[in-house]
């Protein structure tokens, strides 16, 4: 056991001391977790991961502690540290309604005030990082691009919407969960700014009735809606992307997700058209169709470079989602 314990320590020690926040560090980190669990069923080493990655990184995604949690509780060892810290995150105690393991403990964790305590403390360490301007920036340009797709020559004006985005991006930094926080449909209600939230902005406009926040996604997605609609997307911000993933600002399961995207368009706009999809991650449900002669190898390549696990801990995630009870996907299109 002990030589054991040594190995995951220098395993660890050699992924992040030179470069202890870079992302592309945790997301190796996080992949090895999961491989641990999910493939060889090793429990304690898959949390022993998760622990050091949590310990040693400000900025967490909120879908690995909820995982992490679900593994823990699933195999009856301490769960609530996950939770408690996925409070500082964005996660509230409702969100564990959509957490088929945690049915039988909600009601316990409602009621316990200790838990109510430190979610109001934790909430405060959230709120406080979110930019809140740049939310509101993200509200406005979502909504101007869901108006715009009712007009004609959207292509043109989706076009310079991303490029929009392409100047907030150079200015702050890409705009996910770590910069704007996870979906929420009253967090500008918590700054005494209800009226800035998406709601009571985009209801104003009565043909978009189905815009709101996905709280269940655990993840802020109307960036990810914008880039979508772009078929251009990852060809035009494919360097910003990947160096914005080694910030934290955004996931490569995201960007991966952008990346597929383009399968779905037969005819590319001008400013793209010489481009030649080659390759995939699987991670666009939306694309599958137009997907040909797959080979698995080839994906869990690609996969790999942009440190994501391979299609088989997929796999084995959505068996123990079947088997079991997991929810272990979250984000837009459920492409974490």
């Amino acid at each position: 056991m002990k030589q054991k314990v040594i190995f995951l320590l220098s395993l660890y020690s050699c992924l992040v001391f030179s470069q202890a926040k870079d992302y592309t560090d945790y997301h190796k980190l996080i992949n090895k977790a999961e491989e641990l669990y999910f493939i060889e069923h090793k429990t304690d080493s898959s949390l022993f991961f998760y622990n050091q990655v949590f310990k040693d990184y400000d900025f967490i995604y909120t879908k690995d502690l909820i995982n992490a949690a679900q593994i823990a509780f699933f195999e009856k060892k301490p769960y609530r540290f996950y939770i408690e810290k996925g409070f500082e995150q964005g996660l509230k105690i409702a969100h564990l309604k959509y957490y088929p393991l945690f049915k039988k403990e909600l009601q316990k964790l409602n009621k316990d005030p200790k838990l109510k305590k430190t979610y109001i403390q934790n909430r405060k360490k959230y709120i406080s990082r979110i930019d809140f301007d740049y939310l509101n920036d993200i509200y406005y340009l979502a909504i101007k691009d869901q108006l715009d797709k009712r007009k004609p020559k959207y292509i043109d004006t989706v076009y310079k919407t991303t490029q929009k985005l392409q100047e907030y991006i150079k200015n702050k930094g890409f705009p996910g969960d770590r910069l704007i926080g996870i979906a929420d449909s009253t967090i500008f209600q918590e700054i005494g700014k209800s009226y800035l939230d998406l709601y009571p902005q985009r209801k104003r406009h009565k043909e978009l009735f189905y815009m709101g926040s996905d709280e269940q996604s655990l993840s802020t997605e109307w960036p990810q809606v914008i880039l979508v609609h772009n078929p251009c997307s990852f060809y035009l911000m494919k360097e910003t992307l990947l160096n914005e993933i080694k910030k934290g600002n955004i996931h490569p399961r995201d960007v991966a997700l952008i990346h597929d995207n383009a399968y779905r368009y037969r005819d590319f706009p001008y400013y793209c058209d010489k481009i030649k999809l080659k390759g995939t991650y699987l991670l666009n449900p939306a694309s599958l169709e137009y997907l040909k002669n797959i080979n698995l190898d080839e994906v869990n390549a690609m996969r790999k470079k942009m440190f994501i696990v391979s299609t088989m801990v997929d796999d084995k995630k959505k068996e123990y989602e079947i088997k079991y009870g997991f929810k272990l996907f979250s984000g837009f299109w459920d492409c974490r």
